[in-house]
């Protein structure tokens, strides 16, 4: 053949000899046609081409690929020999929203935790993840190619610290930091003191600082008792257990001291007690007549008031023991007063009945009795008046016989008569002298009464002297 070749003209040779080098080399890239399966975004594309680069196949199906876009071989390495199934996971723009701002990147990744990571975000428990306004979990796949909306909510972070010294970390979206111990299970003492305040509100990142209550024991001479605090000084122990000093009380060391290494705190209860001893200083009454008050009685015009003297002692009490006692006094409190009584003047009848006799009087006296007979003055006995001493003439003072001479009187036990006489009587008391005769005389020592009969006089003495 060779022979036959070399005989043939130099230009026909030639053409001869590319045409079949032109021919082999179609052959050979007719070899290389081959049947290719792409996987884009989980859609299946079957094709066949003759390709020394991958890129060129996704070129041929449509697809312009992305720098961030994820295939399982490289796009631009060269290669004779491209595998036959190629899979692609398209780049897309990822919108992501946090409280600090609005941002975007493109990424073919499809999990929410790797999306967030590539943004630089770091995922802790308790962050919520919002895909187009529904929840998401950190590894949840997601759909590729697609346009997507990630909204981040961040957990607060509580880091708790229990006597300065760091305990835990809590995540949450709770709003307070008494419902984030709560989530949390976490329990604490009721006296143990929190700082923030419990109801106070979370922040992006907060610290909680716990002071342990303790023991703290309480003496008194009345009891000693011991309960929890987690105060630092004496007067928030006290308030802790519920102790509170009244007065002059007093706790050791003092309230505004640090609570002592042995969490001892002693009370000692102070009273102090103010006697007062009242005494009254007298009083008088002056008189004066009443012509609104009935005879021979009396009647308060102007009540007296006794004066109040009062004497203070101080006594100073601790711990049940009397431990002074100091007097003040006597200083007067108030004057004395006198007060005005009033002598009735206005007689008034009245009706009594005495040893069966039924009379009216305006006037009875209380008087001591005694009596006396004709021949107790010799042989011509007289009355002042000049009524004959018989029984039924009375003799009185002589004070009230001016005023009474001729008054018609009843006397209990004697009967009625009238004034005619008068005497020495007793001095200091209301006596009169009952007449008789010789023949009918009984003797008197005694008291009675005396009822001055009707009609009132004109003029009587208020006071019988």
């Amino acid at each position: 053949m060779l022979f036959a070749l070399n005989k043939l003209p130099k230009t026909l040779r030639i053409a001869l000899i590319l045409t079949l080098i032109l021919l082999g080399l179609g052959l050979m890239g007719w070899s290389q046609v081959k049947p290719y399966q792409l996987d884009v975004n989980d859609e299946l594309i079957r094709m066949r081409a003759l390709v020394f680069h991958p890129r060129d196949l996704f070129q041929l199906a449509g697809f312009s690929l992305q720098p961030q876009d994820r295939l399982s071989v490289d796009p631009d390495k060269f290669s004779m020999n491209i595998p036959e199934k190629i899979s692609l996971i398209s780049a897309r723009p990822v919108s992501i929203q946090t409280p600090e701002g609005e941002s975007e990147i493109i990424t073919a990744e499809l999990f929410p935790a790797n999306i967030l990571q590539e943004a630089g975000i770091q995922l802790f428990p308790k962050d919520i993840i919002l895909i187009e306004g529904e929840n998401a979990q950190p590894g949840q796949e997601l759909i590729s190619g697609e346009p997507l909306t990630l909204q981040f909510v961040p957990a607060k972070q509580v880091d708790i610290y229990l006597d300065d010294q760091y305990h835990i970390s809590l995540f949450t979206q709770k709003a307070t930091y008494q419902e984030a111990l709560a989530e949390a299970g976490l329990e604490f003492n009721n006296k143990d003191r929190f700082y923030p305040d419990l109801s106070d509100t979370l922040e992006a990142n907060n610290q909680l600082h716990v002071t342990l209550a303790e023991q703290i024991c309480i003496t008194s001479f009345e009891t000693d008792y011991c309960g929890l605090s987690a105060g630092t000084t004496v007067s928030e122990a006290l308030a802790d257990i519920s102790v509170t000093l009244q007065g002059l009380d007093y706790a050791q060391p003092l309230e505004d001291q640090a609570l002592p290494a042995d969490r001892v705190i002693s009370i000692h209860r102070v009273e102090e007690r103010l006697i007062l001893q009242t005494d009254e200083t007298s009083f008088s009454y002056s008189y004066q007549e009443d012509p609104n008050t009935q005879l021979d009685t009396t009647a308060v015009i102007v009540p007296g008031q006794p004066g109040i003297e009062v004497l203070r002692t101080l006594e100073r009490i601790e711990d049940g023991v009397l431990l002074s006692s100091t007097s003040e006094g006597p200083w007067k409190a108030s004057e004395p007063r006198d007060g005005i009584m009033g002598r009735g003047t206005r007689a008034v009848m009245q009706t009594e009945t005495v040893d069966g006799e039924t009379f009216e009087f305006w006037r009875k006296v209380s008087v001591y009795a005694t009596s006396y007979h004709p021949s107790t003055f010799g042989d011509n006995p007289r009355t002042r008046s000049g009524l004959p001493l018989a029984k039924g003439t009375i003799a009185v003072s002589a004070a009230w016989y001016p005023s009474m001479v001729l008054q018609r009187v009843y006397v209990q036990g004697y009967g009625y008569g009238t004034i005619g006489d008068s005497g020495g009587g007793i001095p200091g008391t209301y006596w009169i002298d009952l007449g008789y005769s010789d023949e009918d005389y009984v003797g008197w020592h005694s008291w009675t009464t005396l009822y001055f009969l009707a009609p009132i006089p004109t003029w009587y003495p208020v006071v019988l002297p």
